[in-house]
Formats: structure tokens, sequence, C-alpha cells
């Protein structure tokens, strides 16, 4: 420090000295920016506990709205896929930073920012699989099984409204992930992988688990049919 000061030598260098003996006796806290392992745990923790409960109340939701727990289940598992799919991007980006710089991919790392896009892309996939469940519904109407050609139908009237959907939000996330700075960069490079693996997990893994959880096997049927026709 420079200090000057319009005082004979001998009251100044007495003012100084008492301005040190102050800033001595001030307590100073440095800064700190890394977390200890048992906070670290801690939050961990709660992160999972976060995106199970969450998981867990998509398929409690869509087992009361659809009256059936395989529509849930087969939700659950496309939310558990995007989820994973997304985190392991996330793992891979520490290995492909040098390769891919050009493609802005830095070594990212799980936060809060990153926790908090993982639950929104829970909310956005599982959004995409409801309209796809709603127009199988209204396909399958009062039969008594599902087949596939419903879920083939039902797909296909959905597509257009599911490319629209994911490419405008595919866009804002671009934008966010080019110009958004790095305060938002791991935030937005977990929307812009997620976005893309909830469209394709509601139409390539939803759409045919439900399919597969709902059909009854061939055999039953053909006893079903044996049975009527003794009685």
């Amino acid at each position: 420090w420079e200090v000057r000061l319009g005082l004979p030598p001998a009251k100044g260098l007495s003012i100084v000295g008492k301005l040190k003996e102050q800033l001595e006796k001030t307590p100073y806290f440095p800064s700190s920016n890394t977390i200890g392992g048992k906070v670290a745990g801690s939050t961990r923790i709660r992160a999972i506990y976060a995106l199970l409960l969450s998981v867990a109340g998509m398929v409690v939701y869509l087992w009361v709205r659809f009256t059936k727990v395989s529509f849930g289940i087969a939700a659950a598992v496309a939310l558990v896929h995007d989820v994973l799919v997304t985190l392991g991007m996330i793992a891979l980006s520490a290995y492909v930073t040098g390769i891919l710089g050009f493609l802005l991919i830095n070594e990212f790392k799980i936060g809060l920012s990153v926790l908090a896009a993982l639950l929104t892309i829970v909310g956005y996939s599982v959004n995409d699989t409801i309209i796809i469940f709603d127009r199988i519904r209204e396909i399958k109407g009062k039969a008594p099984n599902l087949t596939q050609q419903m879920v083939n139908t039902s797909i296909n009237q959905t597509l257009s409204r599911t490319l629209i959907t994911s490419l405008t939000t595919l866009f804002v996330v671009v934008v966010l992930y080019i110009g958004g700075g790095a305060g938002i960069h791991a935030f937005s490079f977990t929307l812009l992988v997620g976005v893309i693996t909830g469209t394709y997990s509601t139409l390539f893994i939803a759409s045919p688990l439900l399919l597969w959880l709902t059909r009854q096997p061939a055999g039953s049927a053909t006893q079903g049919k044996s049975l009527q026709h003794v009685s």
C-alpha cells in the first residue's frame, strides 16, 4: 500500500502504527471454493434421493392416470435411461475434451446446476411419453389387447408434434450452450443431451416396452378360447 498523510513524520508514523495494530487484530477468513468429502457425499445422496423420488412420483401419476401400472413402468424405464445416458455423456466429457474441443465440450462436473438439469430432463421426457400414451389409449379404446399396429399408429400420429416440440426446445438449448457463458455451460450441455435422449427414448423404448408389458402370451389367449368353446 502507498499511504500519503499531510502530517509531520512522527505523527504520521504513529497513525500508521495504530492502523497496523487494528488490521492485525481483525480476523481474516480466506474464501474457499472447494467442498469437503462429507458435504459432497451428503449432496450426492440427496441428489440420488431427488431423482428416485421424481421417477417414483411419475410412475404413480401415470399409474393413476392410465389405470395400469404398465404405463408407469414403461415411462420409468425410459426416464432412467435418459438420466443414465446423460450422466454417461457428462463422465465421457473428461476424456474427449481435447479431441472435441471445437464443440465447446469441457470437463463437466456434476453440481447443483447439473442436478437441476437432470430433474428438468425427467419432466421433459415424461411429457412426450404422456402424449403418445394418451393417443395409444384413445386408439385402443375398449379393445381387449394392445397390438403392435395400435402402437405404430399412435407414434405416427404424434410424430410431427414430438419432432416440432423437440426441435424448438433444442434450438433454445443450443443457443444457451453456445452463448450462455461458463455459468450455465454444464447446465445447457446436460439439457442438450437430455432433449435428444428423451425424444428417442419415448419412441423407441417407452412405447415398445409398454407393448411388451401389456401383451398377453399366445398360450393364454388360445386357452381362453378353448374354455369358451367347451362351455
